[in-house]
C-alpha cells in the first residue's frame, strides 16, 4: 500500500454524465476503493436499479469492476489543497446506455426462465425497449460445472428449440411447454425451464448423442 505525507493525497476522479466526482485518501487503494463505489452508486442511480453491497467482491465480478473503471481517471499524488485538474488526470468520456448498466449489474439476477423468452431475449421491465437479445452475449459457468473449477464466462453462440432436441425436462421430467428454448455455448447448454421454474445447466457431452442440439 502507497503511503503519503500529511500534505499530501492521492487523487482520482471519475466522470459520469458531465458530472465530475473526486475522492482523494491516504492511499492509491482507498481513493480508488471510494471511487469505483461513488461511481457504481451513480450508474445505479441513473438506471433505476438498487446498489449492490460488496458488488465488486470475486472474480465472477471481474465485468462489473472493469465496467465501472471505464469512467475513472488516473490517480495522480498531489497536494490536499491542489486546484482539481481533469485533464491531468485523463479522464474519459465514456458513453453509456441504461441497457448496459443494467446487464452489468442484474444480469445473473435477471437470468430466470420468467424473464426468457422465446426469441432469447432477457428482460428486465415490461417495455418493448427493456429487453436485450442474448445470443451473441457471454454468460458465467456455475462453478461446480466450469472445468477450471472457477471463473469461466462462454458465448451464447446458438439458440434452440427445446421440444425439438430433447424429450423431456431433466429435471422435473415432464414436456417443455411451448417456446421454451435451449441456450448453446461451445461446451455447454442452458435450458430457462418454465415447467419446472429452474435454470437447468448440461455439458456439452451430456447431449452429443442428440444431433438436433447444435
Amino acid at each position: 500500500m502507497t503511503k503519503i505525507s500529511e500534505n499530501k493525497v492521492w487523487r482520482i476522479i471519475a466522470r459520469i454524465d458531465d458530472e465530475i466526482i473526486v475522492k482523494q485518501a491516504s492511499s492509491v487503494e482507498k481513493s480508488t476503493r471510494s471511487l469505483r463505489n461513488a461511481v457504481c452508486q451513480r450508474l445505479c442511480d441513473s438506471a433505476g436499479i438498487e446498489y449492490e453491497l460488496g458488488w465488486w467482491k470475486g472474480r465472477r465480478h471481474k465485468s462489473r469492476r472493469d465496467f465501472v473503471d471505464n469512467f475513472i481517471g488516473t490517480p495522480l499524488y498531489v497536494q490536499i489543497d491542489d486546484e482539481v485538474d481533469i485533464d491531468l488526470h485523463e479522464v474519459p468520456y465514456e458513453v453509456y446506455s441504461i441497457e448496459q448498466v443494467r446487464l452489468t449489474f442484474r444480469k445473473m439476477t435477471l437470468m430466470t426462465p420468467d424473464n426468457i423468452d422465446a426469441w432469447g431475449y432477457l428482460h428486465w421491465g415490461p417495455g418493448d425497449d427493456e429487453k436485450m437479445q442474448l445470443l451473441g452475449e457471454k454468460l458465467p459457468i456455475p462453478q461446480h460445472m466450469s472445468h477450471s473449477r472457477g471463473f469461466e464466462e462462454e458465448e451464447v453462440i446458438a439458440i434452440s428449440d427445446a421440444q425439438q432436441c430433447i424429450d423431456e425436462c431433466p429435471k422435473c421430467k415432464s414436456e417443455f411447454p411451448f417456446g421454451t428454448i435451449i441456450l448453446v455455448t461451445e461446451n455447454f447448454r442452458l435450458i430457462p425451464a418454465i415447467c419446472c421454474d429452474s435454470m437447468i445447466w448440461l455439458k456439452e457431452e451430456d447431449s452429443e448423442e442428440n444431433e438436433d442440439w447444435t
